[in-house]
């Protein structure tokens, strides 16, 4: 039987774990109406390039929202269960790393492509629960990544057609999402 501190202590960490759970909704919820709703639209009019593009924008806004709530939530937890995390991986978990430069420290951005952050996010996320997550990285998750990479053409046009997403694109991204 656990001692009554550790029983208090317990019950202040399962409202720190429901307080965060709660939170991370409040990042990814917004963004995945917004997949459903364009998604909707998208559905009216398979014609439009608005609504094709505003989905992918949309899903890959979506993923990258849950995959950052599933690396805070690894951050918040592995203070619950006092699990250690190397100082790399508390670079992919906070997207920050030190950089020294002629003696002095500065904080920058670190960012992990795509396909590193989706499997880093979940193995950190089960390391903070204690368990062994085991995903199948099969053709899905290539599509998926495939559907990344039409997200940053969308983002960065270099050519003409590179805003235009085509039959192919959507079949992609749907084949990612299932």
């Amino acid at each position: 039987m656990a001692k009554p501190n550790e029983s208090e202590e317990l019950m202040v960490k399962a409202e720190q774990l429901r307080k965060l759970v709660s939170l991370s909704g409040l990042t990814y919820h917004p963004l995945h109406s917004d997949l459903a709703f364009a998604s909707k639209q998208w559905r009216l009019d398979r014609s439009s390039q608005f609504w094709s593009r505003t989905v992918i924008r949309c899903l890959c806004a979506a993923v990258e929202a849950t995959l950052f709530s599933f690396r805070k939530m690894a951050e918040q937890m592995s203070t619950l269960k006092n699990i250690q995390f190397t100082a790399e991986e508390i670079e992919i978990l906070s997207e920050k790393r030190i950089v020294e430069k002629n003696g002095i420290q500065t904080t920058r951005p670190k960012y992990l492509p795509f396909p590193d952050a989706a499997k880093e996010s979940f193995r950190l996320f089960g390391n903070a629960v204690g368990a062994t997550v085991t995903i199948d990285y099969d053709a899905g998750f290539t599509d998926l990544c495939a559907t990344f990479e039409v997200r940053n053409r969308l983002m960065h046009p270099k050519k003409p057609f590179d805003v235009e997403v085509n039959a192919n694109d959507i079949n992609t991204a749907e084949r990612g999402i299932h």
